[in-house]
C-alpha cells in the first residue's frame, strides 16, 4: 500500500469530511472509494469506446434477423 500526500482546498476538504462523516467512514476511506469509483468509470468508458469502434452493423442486423418474429411471452416482460 502506498501513502499519498494530498492538498485539497479548505472548502473541498470540509465537504469531503462532511460526506465521510455522513457515511460513517473515515476521510481516507471516502477518498479511496471515490478514486476507485473513478478508475472503474474510466475503465468502463474505455471498454465501451473500444466495443463501439468494432461495431459491425451487418453482423448486428444478421443477429436480429435470426430472432423469431412473434409476440413476447409474459415471462419476457418481467
Amino acid at each position: 500500500m502506498k501513502t499519498l500526500q494530498l492538498r485539497l482546498p479548505d472548502t473541498v476538504h470540509r465537504r469531503v469530511k462532511q460526506l465521510a462523516d455522513g457515511e460513517g467512514i473515515s476521510l481516507n476511506q471516502f477518498i479511496v472509494t471515490s478514486v476507485s469509483n473513478e478508475v472503474v468509470r474510466q475503465e468502463t468508458a474505455d471498454f465501451f469506446r473500444e466495443a463501439a469502434a468494432s461495431f459491425d452493423p451487418k453482423a448486428f442486423a444478421d443477429a436480429l434477423s435470426a430472432v423469431p418474429d412473434r409476440p413476447a411471452r409474459k415471462s419476457d416482460l418481467r
